[in-house]
């Protein structure tokens, strides 16, 4: 794992691109390791920030340290899509040596142009390192395709309950993507740790669920967290539910439009039900024929099969 260089004072990656993320040429022999290089440029990069970031704390004696948010953001990336862990990359395929050389170049030539320790320029370069070179690299690492194949290892379902405890307990050190993955559990039973290790070991828990749905609304505020979130709360307060599937459907989540439409037909307002079912079939053309499927039940029927005393199942 070879990583590129980094630009000290704006965060820049300096050298190649890393590529194409959607994929490789149709007929290219070679796709699959080109992935590969793709994930160890990438991965490269971030762990040579690491590096810097702590070289950076320990000479200048400032709190620069990657954060945990971001950390984690890598490593469940990693995790679901190569199956290999943020640690695992970094001992299996990266040279202790040579980011050592890299670490000391860049040090030098990072104070060179911020004019040394002083607080404030620290501080300043190290907004720049996060927002100009770590968040766009973790974005290019989300968007890679899944690279299969490359390791096998699979903790046992005590190991994973032990990790989900783990995790759970400090979830809020954890990025938005791991923390669904933990409520999703907390709602399934069902804890997913990588591409190939599971388990379904883990006591469902819906109100610890809702909490942590409503702590990831707050950090995104988008329409599919609080549609995730009133689906979280249709096991413990369906009123509040209701209230905010409406909400999500206003903001435009189709999943959310899909839910309320039916749910106002099941609770006998097929005017309102028309009228959202028809927003989200304008929303996501490509499940029209799933919506005109519950239209038909609706013109046929009086309500969705999916309906059960005013509720929907």
């Amino acid at each position: 794992m070879v990583p590129v260089t980094l630009s000290a004072q704006t965060g820049d990656p300096v050298g190649n691109p890393v590529g194409d993320p959607v994929g490789n040429p149709v007929g290219d022999p070679n796709g699959r390791q080109a992935l590969a290089r793709n994930y160890a440029e990438i991965v490269g990069r971030l762990a040579l920030t690491d590096k810097l970031f702590a070289a950076m704390t320990e000479q200048c004696d400032a709190k620069v340290a990657m954060p945990s948010q971001s950390y984690s953001a890598i490593d469940y990336a990693l995790r679901m899509q190569t199956n290999m862990s943020f640690f695992q990359w970094r001992k299996q395929f990266s040279d202790p040596a040579q980011e050592a050389k890299l670490v000391e170049q860049l040090m030098t030539s990072t104070l060179n142009d911020i004019g040394g320790c002083e607080e404030s320029a620290v501080q300043q370069w190290f907004a720049g390192m996060r927002q100009n070179m770590l968040q766009p690299s973790i974005g290019q690492l989300t968007e890679l395709p899944n690279l299969l194949g490359i390791s096998r290892d699979k903790p046992d379902e005590e190991q994973l309950v032990r990790v989900f405890i783990h995790q759970l307990a400090r979830y809020k050190q954890l990025s938005v993507a791991e923390i669904r993955g933990l409520a999703m559990a907390l709602e399934s039973g069902m804890y997913r740790y990588n591409m190939i290790a599971f388990t379904n070991q883990i006591a469902k828990d819906y109100p610890q669920s809702v909490a942590l749905r409503e702590y990831v609304y707050q950090q995104t505020h988008t329409a599919d967290d609080l549609y995730e979130l009133a689906d979280s709360l249709r096991f413990t307060d369906r009123e509040r539910a209701v209230a905010l599937f409406g909400e999500a459907a206003e903001q435009g989540s189709f999943a959310a439009q899909r839910w309320y439409g039916n749910y106002q037909a099941c609770a006998g307002n097929t005017e309102q039900a028309l009228l959202w079912l028809n927003k989200a079939r304008q929303n996501e053309p490509d499940e029209a024929s799933f919506i005109d499927d519950i239209i038909n039940e609706i013109n046929e029927l009086g309500e969705p099969t999916n309906c059960l005393d005013g509720w929907v199942y």
